[in-house]
């Protein structure tokens, strides 16, 4: 090839999981098969990872740039939650959640749900909600704000998951 070819996130994540697919297959085939097979199977391994090495130090550039912004907000919002829906770049940027008024927590151990208004149209506005949402549930476990679900039946609501 011959081109300067660019990757989408979408097809990095496919060859990436090709690849670990790969490494699996040769760990099974490892003493059940030939070595000769083994051993190719390897270097075509090798060959990958140098091919990708580029791609997979521009992911962690990416990934290092995207933890500090999100740190960066976190420490000027005061916010006690971590912000992990890493598919956002620009968390002053506006949210995609149209006429979203609140955000609801359903808390992971069995309590009442929290709701909390949602006041402006960022991601920054949505981390402010869900933090407060989290804080009000006193679940100080489920802190990792990992992705919002605009409900279907009222387009106002937004539940929020979290992780620990």
């Amino acid at each position: 090839m011959y081109a300067d070819v660019k990757l989408t996130a979408k097809e990095f994540t496919a060859i990436h999981n090709a690849l670990c697919e790969m490494r699996g297959v040769h760990d099974t085939l490892s003493g059940v098969v030939r070595e000769p097979i083994t051993d190719k199977l390897a270097a075509a391994i090798r060959d990958m990872e140098q091919g990708l090495a580029g791609a997979y130090q521009q992911d962690n550039q990416d990934f290092d740039a995207k933890s500090n912004h999100y740190s960066d907000v976190s420490q000027e919002l005061g916010a006690s939650a971590v912000w992990s829906v890493y598919e956002v770049d620009d968390l002053k940027a506006q949210h995609p959640y149209t006429g979203a008024t609140e955000v609801v927590y359903k808390d992971h151990w069995g309590g009442e749900d929290v709701v909390v208004p949602v006041t402006g149209n960022t991601w920054e506005a949505l981390y402010v909600a869900a933090d407060s949402a989290i804080r009000n549930s006193k679940d100080n476990h489920h802190i990792f704000i990992e992705a919002f679900t605009q409900s279907s039946i009222n387009p106002a609501i937004l539940f929020l998951s979290t992780g620990s």
